[in-house]
């Protein structure tokens, strides 16, 4: 393995290292902006350049693989100079708009034009000019004038989405970023572009002057959009309203953006995924506890008379959501397991097929865990069916946390035949409805807990707000019900408690704890078949 020293520090690194990467693995920091570590090495932007002992001129560090022997120079007058001529011509036409650019704040170029640059500038003729906000896709603008041609959009296009949509055109400084004629930039995972942007040429619509990056709070957390379970960061922060506007005055969600997981998503996350908090935010939400449908009482009423209910039947059918938290349904198999009679089943939410990187036909967050926490093969149809029977006393629905078209239900018919229902969710869909007791539960984004993707790896889920409604953790009504009910609860306060619970009982979280699931997650047991 070589052996080589970067600024007087002496390291030994795999074969194959790049000088950029060993000095990474330093903690110390070279400048660059083509270089991502999920695509390959194109070198163009020339920002990373070095000093390597003996080397006739300056190398770039982001393709120079280390080699044993080799002495590195980061940080002296040459390489400094070097960085301040980058700078200077990535700049001569760039645009001064940093004001209204929603990259400030987290724009490369600005960070290194104050850490790298000269602090002047010496060209007094007129910047060039080009398009401004230009429509290339369903989620994205360009502004060819603040690109600075690092080429990473191109290179995703063309290695991790494979499809091709964005290229150079022109040539010499009136070279542009572009699309294709006739294309436009509408893959699944478009959104990825801009999160690699080093500047402002590429923007999410969505996200778009909606706030300023300084005030957001972001939250490490999974999408629950399909069984992947990808790691993202959810921002929430106030609304924008003027640029003199001061302070977080609300915590909407803003914007969802991948987080890096090489086991889980790598470093991309797909569209559909990045904007599902879109269908949390429009759905109408359950505010209240009602008993029945269209009737508010306060909570405990609410919780007494949901006890009485399941508690008085001797038949009854229960209908999960798959996106769920781990914990939730931990404890109300618990408090199921001490009614009789119980028909059990998990709700599939199937759309379109799986793709060769992220998207997966399953879009249950938390089937797998459902698949281990049960263990029942019945699905919904099975409770639909004996509810259309006349088999049911009850029916308990635990709505979906993301997306009222996503929970569970009862149609008409089968509704008529079953006394009561007992609708536990976030939202007002078809089962709150009709539900002769309904109870606001915490949505995706408004509890802790964990989930486990379809690979089994699991992973905590984070409260990235405060609940729109009364609504609690699903786990906590769970308990309140059961304590209604007189029946034996745990005294759980703490997702963390739920999550040692469960890994206590249920044998493929066993050996997991809530602190070494950490912000990436670990494997848990035996796979099942969700």
């Amino acid at each position: 393995m070589p052996k080589l020293t970067i600024d007087g520090a002496e390291m030994e690194v795999a074969p194959g290292t790049t000088i950029l990467q060993a000095a990474q693995s330093l903690r110390r920091e070279i400048p660059y902006y083509c270089y991502h570590a999920g695509l390959s090495i194109a070198g163009n932007c020339r920002m990373c350049l070095v000093e390597v002992e003996k080397a006739p001129k300056l190398v770039i560090g982001c393709a120079t693989p280390a080699a044993d022997g080799m002495v590195v120079r980061t940080q002296n007058e040459r390489v400094k100079e070097a960085q301040r001529a980058v700078m200077e011509f990535l700049l001569i036409n760039h645009p001064l708009d940093c004001p209204i650019c929603d990259q400030a704040g987290e724009c490369r170029l600005q960070e290194y034009a104050v850490e790298y640059g000269s602090g002047v500038s010496r060209t007094v003729e007129p910047r060039l000019t080009s398009n401004k906000a230009i429509d290339i896709g369903e989620h994205i603008l360009l502004d060819q004038e603040r690109c600075i041609q690092c080429s990473r959009c191109i290179r995703f296009c063309d290695e991790v989405s494979k499809t091709g949509e964005l290229a150079f055109f022109k040539r010499g400084e009136k070279t542009v970023i572009g699309i294709y004629p006739g294309k436009r930039l509408d893959n699944l995972y478009s959104g990825n572009t801009a999160d690699i942007c080093p500047v402002g040429a590429l923007t999410v619509k969505e996200f778009r002057f909606q706030t300023r990056v300084w005030y957001l709070k972001n939250t490490p957390s999974i999408c629950a959009g399909c069984a992947r379970g990808c790691n993202v960061m959810v921002a929430t922060g106030k609304q924008q309203t003027s640029m003199t506007t001061r302070g977080q005055i609300d915590d909407r969600i803003k914007r969802v953006v991948p987080r890096v997981n090489d086991a889980v998503n790598g470093f991309w996350i797909c569209d559909p995924g990045r904007l599902s908090y879109k269908r949390l935010d429009a759905a109408p939400r359950l505010a209240r506890a009602h008993a029945p449908a269209g009737s508010e009482v306060e909570w405990d009423d609410g919780v007494r008379r949901a006890a009485e209910a399941l508690k008085g039947a001797r038949r009854i059918g229960v209908l999960v959501s798959p996106r769920l938290t781990s914990e939730t349904m931990f404890a109300w198999r618990e408090l199921l397991e001490s009614l009789s009679g119980v028909t059990l089943g998990v709700r599939r939410v199937e759309e379109g097929e799986d793709d060769e990187l992220l998207i997966r036909r399953d879009k249950g967050a938390n089937s797998q865990g459902a698949a281990w926490i049960f263990s029942n093969d019945a699905g919904e149809q099975a409770v639909v069916d004996a509810a259309g029977r006349g088999e049911l006393d009850a029916v308990l629905v635990l709505g979906d946390p993301l997306d009222p078209e996503d929970s569970p239900r009862l149609p008409e018919a089968a509704r008529s035949k079953v006394g009561s229902v007992i609708y536990v969710g976030a939202f007002v869909d078809a089962a709150a409805g009709s539900a002769t007791v309904a109870l606001p539960a915490a949505a995706w984004s408004e509890e802790d807990g964990s989930i486990v993707n379809f690979e089994g790896h699991v992973q905590r889920v984070a409260r990235a707000h405060m609940p729109r409604t009364e609504g609690r953790p699903g786990w906590r009504v769970a308990l309140e019900i059961a304590a209604a009910a007189g029946l034996d609860a745990p005294t759980w306060t703490e997702a963390s408690e739920a999550f040692a619970a469960l890994a206590a009982t249920v044998e493929p979280f066993d050996g997991l704890t809530w602190d070494g699931l950490g912000l990436l997650g670990a494997r848990g047991g035996a796979r099942a078949t969700a």
